[in-house]
């Protein structure tokens, strides 16, 4: 018997969520389930790869003969007609599609997607939040709200997918979902594509438009506030005099990079700060680093995070959602509180002060990563998760 798997997400971008519902969907064993996906339209956004990113990827599903649905009014923002628009949208896909499961994937397209599954009466339904929108995101009202959105939808969800231990913690914390129905699945990568880099010792791409002397903490993802960035920019002023040949390298795109670049020239460190945009040979960009840094507000798992320590890097972040399910402080990386610029500038002090050390750290970060975050155990657990929520349906 094959079962048919629609997978709801509002974007598919290049962003983590995106990158894991991508792979997820053409990882699938196709003797055993037909995927189908629904995503938002293609819209103005440039973060993450923007409409190049969502055409490459539709054109990829096509390419491997996966068919799709695109729903404008599917989309990040809180907008009540468009909301209302989508949700019968997708109620009329599914009727049409009549799917085995249901699998939504990010906190809107959870929502819709989860409520359109139960009015089409979808036998199974699957949610991944990828992180949650518990706390940063919004004020503490727009909080309240959104936990208590899915307290409600955790009761027509017949398994949720935690990518932490940590996450799946601070949502049974909150009375989000039941212990038995919540697993633990982390988001895959390609292991041996940044091992490579490790192997490469310091490889600086020239794109980084750093001298040959510099050392190089590093950065991705999306430059937008729930990431953090302004405070690593803060704490590289902080280290100026005592690294004058430091330097700061960000990648990704996003809405923050024009106040990035005002806050560096506010503080007397344009020279050292370098935004390079978005990059697909992420592994070149990571072999050009001394240091990796993820100084996000929330997160929850944090690929790019995982993707610097397989490639051997020394790396601090934030303690905050399922980072310290990776980082243990001190053996194997640095946490810090968030939104705290001193601490953070302390943490790289420290990697910079002692090379072997920070060796030692990098070492201990690219072996504590297993192949527990490849893709094929991935893709493996979730399809188990599956055929385990479809029996237990029966």
């Amino acid at each position: 018997m094959v079962r048919k798997v629609v997978h709801i997400i509002t974007r598919l971008d290049r962003g983590g969520s995106a990158r894991n519902t991508m792979l997820t969907v053409l990882g699938h064993n196709r003797m055993e389930f037909e995927p189908v996906m629904i995503t938002g339209e293609a819209g103005t956004w440039d973060a993450q790869g923007g409409i190049a990113a969502t055409v490459d990827n539709l054109r990829h599903l096509e390419k491997e003969s996966i068919r799709y649905h695109t729903v404008p009014s599917l989309v990040r923002q809180f907008s009540p007609l468009s909301d209302l628009t989508a949700l019968l949208k997708l109620v009329t896909i599914l009727q049409k599609e009549h799917p085995d499961i249901v699998h939504t994937h990010t906190s809107k397209a959870g929502v819709l997607g989860r409520l359109a599954a139960w009015m089409a009466g979808v036998p199974v339904t699957i949610h991944t939040p990828h992180g949650h929108v518990f706390y940063g995101h919004f004020n503490s009202l727009g909080s309240w709200c959104c936990v208590q959105i899915e307290r409600a939808l955790a009761w027509i969800t017949d398994r949720l997918i935690g990518l932490t231990a940590a996450e799946k913690r601070e949502h049974l914390e909150r009375g989000v979902g039941r212990a038995e129905r919540f697993a633990v699945i982390p988001s895959g990568i390609d292991l041996d594509r940044f091992h490579t880099a490790q192997r490469r010792r310091k490889t600086v791409p020239e794109w980084f438009e750093c001298p040959p002397t510099a050392t190089i903490v590093g950065s991705v993802g999306w430059l937008t506030a729930i990431k953090g960035h302004r405070f690593l920019v803060e704490a590289i002023a902080l280290l100026k005099d005592e690294h004058p040949h430091l330097h700061l390298v960000i990648v990704g795109s996003g809405e923050q990079h024009q106040a990035l670049l005002n806050q560096a020239k506010a503080s007397g460190i344009s020279d050292q700060v370098h935004l390079v945009g978005h990059r697909e040979d992420v592994e070149a960009c990571l072999a050009g680093m001394d240091c990796f840094v993820l100084p996000s507000l929330n997160e929850g798992m944090g690929r790019a995070l995982i993707e610097a320590m397989a490639a051997g890097l020394p790396v601090i972040a934030s303690r905050v959602g399922g980072i310290p399910a990776l980082i243990e402080d001190g053996k194997n990386g640095l946490l810090v509180p968030s939104g705290q610029s001193s601490a953070l500038a302390g943490a790289v002090g420290r990697v910079l002060r002692d090379a072997d050390w920070a060796r030692e750290l990098g070492s201990r970060a690219m072996h504590s990563i297993g192949v527990g975050y490849g893709i094929p155990s991935m893709i493996q657990a979730i399809e188990a998760l599956y055929r385990d929520a479809a029996e237990n349906h029966a």
